[in-house]
């Protein structure tokens, strides 16, 4: 039989079908890069040699000219997005369905879709065809299917001593007779799979299910468990160390009794202990897993589709919380993942929140949490690491391995607090509420300084200059909160506070500056204050007021507190307040001000 691929018997076979250009080439670089370049519906491409074929996770694919089939179509994928995950499954039944047909080789999927096929009843299961698919397109996207089957190739021929092709199974059958026929159960296929009605054929012919498997689901992530199913939205199903989990992608290798040994591939402990006989990449695995409940197992594309969300909007969801933007290729995300962007988007959906809203909340969890994490995070390793100082790779591992033990424990607390200051919030908000407030709400603003902070940290060792930052906040917050104030920030060597009544502010300042004379640790300060209008905007306060108050600290002399005249005109009579004098001071932006050094009346 000759094994040349006839392009005028293929276009009469299909020239009554839905399949509506059909291009065939002596030899191109990859049958998907050409309808990804123009990705409308019910397109065929094959080559009789493809040079630079793409399998899954990027690996080359070529065989020799007229050897294999290189062939790729356009499909249109279900309305539902929920049904994305089993497209390339269900691609996998109908290639198999066709090979089966035509030749009557014994054939099983390999998860998600390799074809797997005997060349003898007493082998082993080996590679005969690969599938890829890629979501393309705007508006109405279609899938561009990619198939890659050896046929004619010799054992020499093959790529892999994993591979074979029909020939090496015993069957010879021409090329334009298969693409033909794959056609054919492609579009068979394609009616059914906006609902399950095929979905249980898939399972049927998967012989992962059952298997003990290895999954690598990034360049140093894999974990060893058994497949025990396919869930309903395609994904497979592995139990390892009693959980269960599903995972939308990822490289499975069946692995042989032998291949299992303990030794060979440690698994994240199910109690975390300093990474031990763990590699630093297995033991950040491990500690995800933990925090986030489950391991990574999904894609961009993949949780778009899981989330029914599009994928421009899961990513500018993603940026918002203040996470770093996944490759394309990259297994990247898990459940909590997909349930928080779900949260996100129902916000929206749901009518409480509009998009642009619902962004700006997310961009105000994000960091708020980031600093959190990354504060939390190192007054940890500061108690681990004791009087050594320093986070060397034991100090780290421990501080992680504790982190992760805590974090239960803390969850709660963390919502209750939240909570908390929102009930705070809240009430100052209803007590701003006034005709004027589209203009600012009133507050006395006030910033504490550090005085000669910058000599200092040429001074101090890293390990004193953090003691002294911590101590200065751990201050400021005890303070400011006694009073019923608000810390705005900190900065280093400077915080920023508000109150809704001068005195309470007042109070703030003569006690902070007390602590400080008091502490050993912490040098001189000096106080700034001012009263007016401010536009506080996620967490923050803008506009003269705020800047009036930041030149009258820098204005003040060490140890001294200097404030305004409508902090003055507010104190009540017989706030226990002196003015130890007035001045008149140029402010760098604003100009000349009535300044006041106040003092306690014993002082």
């Amino acid at each position: 039989m000759s094994h040349d691929l006839r392009a005028d018997v293929l276009r009469d076979a299909l020239a009554a079908t839905v399949w509506r250009e059909v291009a065939v080439h002596d030899e191109v670089g990859s049958t998907n890069d050409l309808l990804l370049a123009d990705p409308r519906p019910w397109r065929v491409v094959t080559a009789d040699h493809q040079s630079s074929g793409r399998g899954r996770l990027d690996r080359s694919w070529e065989a020799p000219p007229g050897t294999s089939i290189a062939l790729s179509c356009t499909l249109p994928l279900p309305a539902d997005q929920a049904r994305w995950g089993w497209v390339p499954l269900l691609v996998g039944v109908a290639v198999r369905r066709a090979v089966a047909e035509l030749t009557g080789v014994q054939l099983a999927l390999k998860w998600p879709n390799d074809l797997l096929a005997l060349t003898s009843e007493d082998a082993e299961w080996r590679k005969v065809a690969g599938i890829l698919c890629t979501v393309a397109g705007g508006e109405a996207p279609v899938v561009v299917v990619g198939i890659g089957l050896n046929v004619h190739q010799s054992a020499d021929q093959l790529p892999t001593d994993v591979s074979t092709s029909l020939r090496e199974c015993g069957a010879d059958v021409a090329r334009e007779d298969l693409i033909e026929c794959i056609l054919r159960e492609l579009l068979l296929i394609q009616r059914q799979w906006a609902t399950s009605a095929t979905d249980d054929d898939y399972r049927a012919a998967c012989i992962t299910v059952g298997q003990r498997v290895r999954l690598q689901t990034g360049a140093e992530r894999h974990l060893t468990g058994d497949a025990v199913g396919v869930d309903a939205a395609g994904r497979l199903l592995i139990t390892a160390q009693g959980q269960t989990t599903a995972y939308a992608a990822g490289d499975v290798v069946h692995v042989r009794p032998t291949d299992d040994a303990p030794s060979s591939e440690p698994e994240p402990p199910a109690v975390l202990s300093p990474a031990g006989e763990l590699d630093p990449a297995e033991f950040v695995d491990a500690i995800e897993a933990r925090l986030m409940g489950h391991p990574r197992s999904m894609r961009r594309s993949e949780i778009s589709r899981a989330s029914g969300i599009s994928q421009d909007q899961t990513a500018t969801m993603w940026r918002s919380l203040g996470f770093a933007r996944a490759r394309d290729d990259e297994v990247f995300f898990g459940e909590a993942d997909l349930e928080a962007l779900r949260r996100f988007d129902g916000l929206v959906q749901d009518g409480l929140l509009d998009r642009t809203t619902g962004l700006a909340l997310a961009r105000a969890v994000g960091r708020s949490t980031d600093r959190m994490a990354m504060w939390s995070l190192q007054l940890i390793a500061d108690m681990v690491s004791g009087d050594r100082g320093g986070v060397d790779s034991d100090v780290a591992q421990r501080t992680a391995a504790l982190t992760v033990e805590l974090a239960e424990r803390m969850s709660p607390l963390v919502d209750y607090v939240w909570r908390r200051n929102l009930s705070v919030a809240i009430s100052r908000m209803i007590a701003d509420s006034e005709p004027e407030s589209h203009i600012g709400i009133v507050r006395t603003v006030g910033f504490a300084d550090l005085v000669n902070f910058t000599q200092l940290v040429r001074r101090l060792s890293e390990r004193e200059l953090a003691q002294l930052v911590l101590r200065f906040e751990s201050l400021a917050s005890d303070i400011v909160g006694a009073h019923g104030g608000a810390i705005v920030k900190t900065v280093g060597d400077e915080v920023l506070f508000t109150h809704t009544a001068v005195e309470g502010a007042v109070d703030i300042a003569f006690d902070l500056r007390a602590a400080a004379e008091a502490d050993d640790l912490v040098p001189t300060m000096r106080v700034g204050m001012a009263r007016g209008r401010v536009l506080a905007r996620l967490g923050d306060v803008y506009g003269t007021t705020v800047n009036r108050a930041s030149r009258l600290t820098g204005a003040a002399k060490p140890g001294k507190i200097m404030v305004d005249q409508e902090v003055m005109d507010g104190l009540p009579d017989g706030a226990a307040v002196r003015v130890r004098r007035r001045k008149r001071v140029d402010l760098a932006g604003i100009g000349a001000t009535d300044a006041f050094v106040i003092e306690r009346p014993s002082q």
